[in-house]
């Protein structure tokens, strides 16, 4: 499992002052991803609306010399998520997890998140010129699931290569 951004210390805030983004990428922060979660749990539970849930982790691609460089910088991190955000749709929530990780929660049934997994497939810019590797995996809510269950099993599934 990746590094979570709810664990780091107070000494680097990555969340600007009302805790809905990431200060880093504006992207939604954890705790705001998980409320609206439990939001879209409750709708789907009232109204059976399908929902899923994509896991993006991203890591440096391997060097010419190869080694491995784990350091990920903050222009990379930035344009990543720049690049995710144009790629989804304004009504999906992308929220980042991890320092490496992002999470969407896709208000759609599987055969949207398709879609949505090959337009991220065939996104060159997606992988900040071919300086990131990206590895994904989906989920669809299951009736009657609740959060910790579904992110659990989010966390279980394979990581594909995009």
């Amino acid at each position: 499992m990746e590094e979570r951004l709810t664990h780091r210390g107070h000494q680097n805030s990555l969340f600007s002052h009302d805790g809905i983004h990431d200060s880093q990428t504006h992207l939604a922060a954890p705790s705001y991803f998980y409320e609206l979660l439990e939001q879209e749990i409750a709708i789907s539970d009232r109204s059976g609306v399908a929902f899923s849930l994509i896991r993006i982790v991203f890591r440096k691609a391997r060097l010419i010399d190869s080694q491995l460089n784990e350091t990920i910088d903050a222009a990379d991190i930035l344009y990543f998520s720049e690049a995710l955000k144009d790629l989804t749709r304004k009504q999906d929530c992308v929220a980042r997890l991890g320092i490496n990780e992002c999470v969407i929660l896709v208000k759609a049934n599987s055969s949207n998140v398709e879609i949505l997994l090959t337009r991220l497939i065939s996104a060159p810019h997606l992988t900040v010129e071919n300086s990131l590797i990206i590895l994904a995996a989906s989920v669809e809510f299951q009736m009657g699931e609740r959060a910790l269950t579904l992110l659990n099993r989010l966390d279980m599934v394979s990581l594909s290569t995009l």
